[in-house]
């Protein structure tokens, strides 16, 4: 069992890392209650492994890490597979964000949020359908009534143009 002050310290870091391991989870899973689940999952999980956590390492880098492999096994029980590259981007943006302070966290987010927000019709469509939505591509493309192609290429485009955003505003390189 822990002790008491593990208890504590195990509850500061998570409350420091709760909104970018949520941010993560969601990103991944792309549907807000399986990213719900593996947020709480990830969470319990670490708890009972807190003992064989390498406090030489990011304590975010190593939720994320269990948050991963716990999406990866949701995905497998709901026959669903992952692309490992676009997770592995999607690992690599989150840790960019593990020295940012938890206030400066949502400043960007909010940043991000009015970015997609500016989006234009199908563009902001075709983002909030697969980010909000979780729906697929071909799920999308038979809510539209168009073709995956199509929906892949606005996909690309809304995501060049919330990128171009961020640049303009300072959050990208």
């Amino acid at each position: 069992m822990h002790e008491p002050k593990a208890k504590q310290v195990f509850e500061i870091l998570v409350r420091e890392h709760s909104d970018r391991l949520m941010a993560f989870a969601c990103a991944v899973c792309r549907n807000r209650s399986a990213a719900e689940d593996v947020f709480q999952e990830t969470l319990l999980r670490a708890w009972k492994g807190l003992e064989g956590y390498d406090r030489a390492r990011p304590f975010g880098a190593w939720l994320r890490g269990i948050a991963r492999n716990t999406a990866y096994e949701l995905f497998r029980k709901n026959l669903r597979t992952v692309d490992d590259e676009v997770l592995n981007v999607i690992a690599t943006q989150a840790a960019r964000f593990d020295g940012v302070e938890g206030t400066e966290f949502r400043e960007r987010m909010e940043i991000l949020e009015q970015c997609i927000a500016a989006l234009s019709g199908p563009y902001a469509e075709t983002i909030d359908l697969t980010y909000r939505g979780g729906l697929s591509v071909d799920r999308i493309a038979e809510q539209v009534s168009s073709t995956t192609e199509a929906v892949k290429k606005r996909l690309q485009r809304g995501r060049a143009m919330i990128a171009e955003c961020l640049a303009r505003k300072g959050l990208l390189a």
